[in-house]
């Protein structure tokens, strides 16, 4: 390696001109000034082409770009790269950051660290507007492969790699859309172990936004992973399934997403099936079969409870609608304590407004709440808080249940729409 290596960084772009100044900058206003930055748009739309241009005569000679059509990131970094003339090579999303001397501490590691193929470092979330969201939990190369059967512990905004061992290890597979990433990593692990290095900094800060790739498509992200894992790893852990299956419950109905919540887990089950065993494939569908949420959901209407129906402390009850809504929406429940009380609920309501209410324990009891009778389109959720209930191994020797539990969940409801009032007759022809 030279004194002063040049380093490539690479960024894939679509539509991202809030953020991608920014990030532009990140990259070089660096204190390492050997570095070129490469951006591969997908034809945007959006005032991005207009920023290159502009941001292209500020940094002369250091920023390259080209906008065409694409099929994803993953074609859009593979062209990238293949512009690259550095001996390392970073890659930046349009939205992430790098943060002071990032760059210069990725060329010392690798001054130092001259058997080294790969390194990372630390990495941070972010909100849109710069806000810390925490740390990624990042975890060290001496880490075992089967680590990554959990996901990946590598913040892909801190990586940086020897262009050769890149060569070596081959480009991004454009056939995954979204862990193409993840798929990368594992494929250094494999081809280079122990020649991967760890850089003891904060490095770079990934962004979190309702348009980036991790929000906007969970379920892809979550097959795409599965994928990943069965390709170089063996069948992909439980947890892949029903973190998935939690966040769809958690989302409905307050997503873009028109189908019935069954249906769209009768989708990923049908995608998800070749890549699971048969016997698990069927212990998931029995578990299922007996999973609370589903039989209490409907297109518009969810609460938040856990797979048996219980509560623990807190459950959201969320409303959507179209056109003229239902005049209450009727949560009915169940404290079935092991023992005598009276449980006070908390409700927070849309307008922020707090009620309160008492129930005996145990007993049934419903609580309804109104709904304002607008006659265009939207989203309602109300809050129900506790701090109240029991822990059923604490009353029944032959239970493990350790879960604080307030109160079931037995039927969610919606009261008929308001009847429009009927319309005066014409008056009489004069």
């Amino acid at each position: 390696m030279t004194e002063t290596p040049l380093v490539s960084v690479v960024m894939p772009s679509l539509n991202q001109a809030q953020f991608i100044e920014q990030s532009i900058r990140s990259v070089l206003e660096q204190s390492y000034e050997n570095t070129e930055l490469i951006v591969v748009d997908g034809l945007s739309t959006d005032g991005t082409i207009e920023l290159l241009v502009s941001l292209q005569k500020e940094f002369s000679g250091r920023l390259q770009w080209v906008s065409q059509k694409d099929t994803g990131p993953a074609q859009a970094l593979n062209h990238a790269i293949s512009l690259a003339k550095g001996e390392i090579i970073g890659w930046l999303n349009s939205d992430d950051l790098y943060l002071p001397s990032a760059i210069m501490r990725a060329v010392d590691h690798f001054d130092v660290n001259a058997q080294h193929q790969m390194a990372y470092g630390f990495g941070q979330h972010i909100g849109p507007t710069g806000q810390s969201l925490g740390e990624y939990p990042t975890k060290p190369p001496s880490s075992p492969m089967d680590t990554f059967l959990e996901g990946s512990f590598i913040c892909q905004p801190t990586v940086f790699m020897r262009a050769k061992a890149l060569q070596q290890v081959g480009v991004l597979d454009e056939t995954i859309a979204t862990a193409f990433d993840f798929d990368l990593w594992v494929r250094f692990f494999k081809r280079f172990p122990r020649q991967i290095g760890l850089i003891r900094r904060m490095q770079a800060c990934s962004r979190l936004h309702a348009a980036c790739l991790t929000k906007r498509q969970r379920k892809q992200v979550a097959l795409d992973g599965v994928r990943v894992i069965t390709k170089h790893l063996g069948p992909a852990p439980e947890h892949w399934f029903w973190t998935h299956v939690d966040e769809m419950c958690e989302n409905h109905p307050f997503t873009a997403e028109t189908l019935p919540l069954t249906k769209q887990l009768e989708n990923f089950l049908i995608e998800i099936r070749p890549m699971v065993e048969a016997e698990r494939f069927k212990q998931f569908i029995e578990t299922l079969k007996q999973d609370y949420r589903f039989g209490l959901s409907n297109p518009q209407l969810f609460a938040t409870v856990q797979p048996d129906g219980w509560v623990s402390k807190k459950v959201h009850v969320k409303y959507k609608w179209d056109g003229i809504p239902a005049t209450n929406v009727i949560l009915v429940c169940n404290a079935n304590w092991p023992v005598e009380g009276k449980m006070r609920l908390k409700i927070l309501t849309p307008s922020g407004a707090i009620q309160r209410s008492v129930v005996d324990c145990p007993s049934e009891f419903a609580l309804s709440f109104d709904v304002p009778q607008e006659q265009t389109s939207g989203s309602m959720m109300w809050t129900v808080e506790t701090d109240q209930g029991f822990v059923p191994s604490k009353h029944d020797n032959n239970s493990d249940d350790s879960r604080k539990l307030s109160f079931r969940v037995t039927g969610l409801r919606l009261q008929n729409p308001a009847t429009p009032t009927a319309k005066p007759p014409p008056p009489p022809n004069q």
